[in-house]
């Protein structure tokens, strides 16, 4: 008889913060459940999202789920409480088939929704997110909120209307959701064109400087309150000194802490039907950082969104 180990973090296989694995194909109930998408056949500069997941994953086992309610100590409030979360394992991505793996990922996120249970999602570069907003069809209208440094709302780039440089008009074009905000925009590289026609469309686009220029609660006042809910969180939105491990990093972007608030806002404000979070890269971060940080961003932002929705039933 073996006795079972101490929760230690690198002991056993990473699951998503040790949470258990099952498979879509199999009858569960759950929250919430965590799928890994490794595919970075979209980038335009540094590849390497594809390991993703599994970093993710890896680094995740820091902050296990299963041992016990996290307590976010400075709001008093105890995070998974009750919560049940499952990872589902990847999506199996078709090397340089970008239809058919897409396909396969919007199938995916529509067996998530068919067990009731949030997609978080975990990619990956930034394409992603248009095939997995496809697998909301019938879902309420949904409002996007994008954090990060680039718009991705090019039209076409090398020659494909697919890249990770694409997903939002994409997805706009699509005529599921109902408005985009997308905050932490930087970087000298912004296509003047990109921005014009993501301001003709009604989206809202907050500058990394708007947000130290006025603060957390003037850009909360430009999210919809109330409303349905996807976020798509880019790790180069965070400043390149906190996340250094990404694709396109750019300076000068957005602090944790500042994130951390935000994201909190949306939890308790709103009705978070799924998110994600793409593009880092382990491969250009040999310290391992950006890949815990992208693990406490999905551990910490599924707590907030769960223990609001708990908060919620009570009432």
């Amino acid at each position: 008889m073996f006795a079972p180990h101490a929760g230690l973090p690198f002991v056993g296989i990473p699951t998503f913060a040790g949470v258990p694995h099952v498979s879509l194909e199999d009858a569960w109930r759950a929250d919430a459940a965590v799928i890994g998408v490794p595919y970075d056949f979209a980038v335009g500069f540094r590849p390497g999202a594809r390991f993703a997941p599994r970093a993710i994953r890896d680094s995740s086992m820091r902050y296990p789920i299963s041992a016990g309610p996290m307590w976010l100590g400075d709001i008093n409030r105890y995070l998974y409480e009750s919560a049940i979360v499952v990872d589902v394992g990847d999506v199996d991505i078709v090397q340089l088939e970008y239809e058919e793996s897409f396909r396969r990922i919007t199938e995916s996120i529509r067996a998530l929704r068919a067990h009731d249970a949030i997609p978080v999602v975990l990619g990956g570069d930034h394409s992603i997110t248009y095939p997995v907003i496809r697998g909301f069809d019938g879902a309420e209208p949904l409002h996007i909120i994008q954090f990060d440094a680039h718009l991705d709302y090019l039209d076409f780039r090398s020659g494909t209307r697919y890249s990770n440089s694409s997903p939002f008009r994409r997805i706009q074009e699509s005529g599921r959701v109902k408005s985009i905000t997308t905050v932490g925009l930087r970087g000298i590289r912004t296509s003047p064109d990109a921005y014009r026609d993501a301001t003709a469309a009604g989206n809202t686009l907050i500058w990394a400087s708007d947000v130290e220029d006025h603060g957390i609660e003037w850009v909360t006042r430009q999210f919809p309150k109330g409303a349905f809910c996807y976020v798509s969180i880019d790790i180069d939105g965070l400043d390149a000194a906190i996340a250094p491990g990404t694709g396109s990093p750019e300076p000068g972007g957005l602090t944790f802490r500042a994130l951390q608030r935000m994201l909190r806002w949306i939890a308790d404000n709103t009705t978070v039907v799924g998110f994600d979070l793409v593009e880092v890269s382990p491969m250009v971060d040999p310290t391992g950082m950006t890949s815990l940080v992208a693990a406490h961003i999905v551990v910490e932002f599924l707590g907030m969104v769960l223990s609001a929705r708990r908060q919620q039933d009570a009432q």
